[in-house]
């Protein structure tokens, strides 16, 4: 039997992208094997959204080859998309396809080697075959693409405008998924909370269609922003199907590095919404964001205003970008780039920060009653994930619990990045 592996890189669209694509070989009569085993085909499904990205794709891309030079190697994704020519140039590429055609894979292996279509020119979702996820959780993509050009991204040139999946595909990927068994889905997209604009629909009237036509129990979202949250945001939010956990995007706490930025809001708004959402969820409402430092021309104040903006909302955790220069975006060709080291150092600085606010938020968990969804069963271990998607390390007093069980379970105490605590 003919194998094939998978190396993703990037977001949770992309991890997304790449359960399809393994349910797209294995009906194709494909053994799925890990990346480091030897395989018949490689996929690297790249990410473009930072240098960091472009140059590990690129590593993975040629450990491919190292490890079967006799393998066909194929590069999809944004950065196949964006710099198909320089992917190209690569001995150990074979094929190079981008974000369309991805569902035609072996039919265009050994034709020619390059594949990319006009993105802006395509105005449907392109439905991959449903994916069949290997953990309890499932993530789901019900949009593609961005029309928010926010200065610094590039993905609305990889990914083209705003394409929304269709609602009756959704729930029945949505039924599918709970009849295997699965007791979580995570709403993803490139812009998820534009989701049905392009069709007459919202993200709010897709969240009010799963609540009445499916009976999957936990339902989270991949990451929204905060202009995004209306008030049919807040009432649908109160059902206890959606997660103590949002991930809303911040980028930075400096109103004038958001509008350099081009986002769509401000800090005043930002932190209304998440005063909203923490009256509707109460104190168990985990808060996660994505910050960038070192955009061209923040300042030491801008910086330490940004910082002093997340210390005040009191997050939970932070995802941490240092600014990279993207070709054919407007921020990379702004005069007043902040300097490497002073971008290393500013990361540095908003790490500490995040390894402060983190620890507070779990500190305040202690003594209380959390759903957990079990994930695995490790030697005498049994951990998994509560509803404000924090890992908690059960003790079972030696009861196995069956994995994709959800279990009440008191929190007793934390451990670096981890939660433990005894079946209730």
């Amino acid at each position: 039997m003919k194998t094939a592996a998978i190396y993703i890189l990037g977001c949770r669209v992309n991890q997304s992208e790449g359960e399809s694509f393994l349910e797209y070989f294995k009906e194709n009569g494909f053994e799925i094997v890990g990346f480091n085993e030897k395989a018949d085909i490689y996929i690297i499904h790249t990410c473009t959204v930072t240098s960091h990205a472009d140059s590990k794709s690129r590593q993975m891309i040629r450990k491919a080859k190292r490890t079967n030079p006799m393998s066909k190697v194929i590069v999809t994704g944004c950065y196949a998309q964006t710099e198909p020519g320089l992917l190209l140039e690569m001995p150990e590429v074979d094929l190079v396809v981008g974000m369309r055609d991805r569902d035609k894979i072996l039919e265009l292996l050994g034709n020619e080697k390059l594949h990319i279509t006009e993105l802006i020119k395509e105005q449907k979702f392109q439905d991959l075959k449903l994916a069949t996820p290997e953990t309890t959780r499932a993530f789901l993509k019900i949009q593609e693409g961005c029309e928010s050009y926010c200065s610094y991204c590039i993905i609305p040139i990889a990914r083209g405008p705003i394409k929304s999946r269709s609602i009756e595909n959704i729930i029945k990927e949505i039924n599918m998924l709970s009849e295997k068994g699965y007791k979580e889905i995570i709403l993803t997209g490139i812009h998820a909370g534009a989701y049905g604009k392009d069709i007459g629909s919202s993200i709010t009237s897709l969240m009010k269609i799963i609540l009445d036509t499916t009976n999957v129990e936990r339902i989270r979202f991949g990451s929204l922003d905060p202009n995004e949250i209306t008030e049919e945001f807040f009432k649908l939010f109160k059902n206890n199907r959606f997660m103590h956990h949002i991930h809303l995007s911040l980028q930075s706490g400096s109103d004038i590095i958001l509008k350099d930025m081009n986002r769509k809001y401000d800090t005043k708004l930002y932190k209304t919404v998440i005063d909203k959402l923490r009256i509707i969820k109460g104190p168990m409402l985990s808060v996660t964001t994505d910050v960038m430092v070192g955009f061209p021309g923040e300042t030491e104040e801008n910086h330490q205003k940004s910082m002093d903006f997340i210390r005040e909302i009191e997050l939970d955790n932070l995802h941490i970008f240092k600014y990279s220069k993207r070709k054919g975006t407007r921020a990379a060709e702004f005069s007043n780039q902040v300097d490497d080291i002073v971008k290393k150092t500013r990361a540095l600085e908003m790490s500490e920060l995040k390894d402060e606010l983190h620890n507070n938020f779990l500190v305040k968990m202690i003594g209380k009653k959390m759903n957990v969804l079990v994930e695995k069963n490790i030697k005498n271990k049994t951990e998994g994930y509560s509803e404000n998607y924090i890992k908690v390390l059960i003790d079972t007093k030696g009861i196995r619990i069956e994995e994709n069980s959800i279990v009440e379970v008191e929190i007793t105490s934390v451990n670096k990045n981890f939660l433990i605590g005894g079946l209730v």
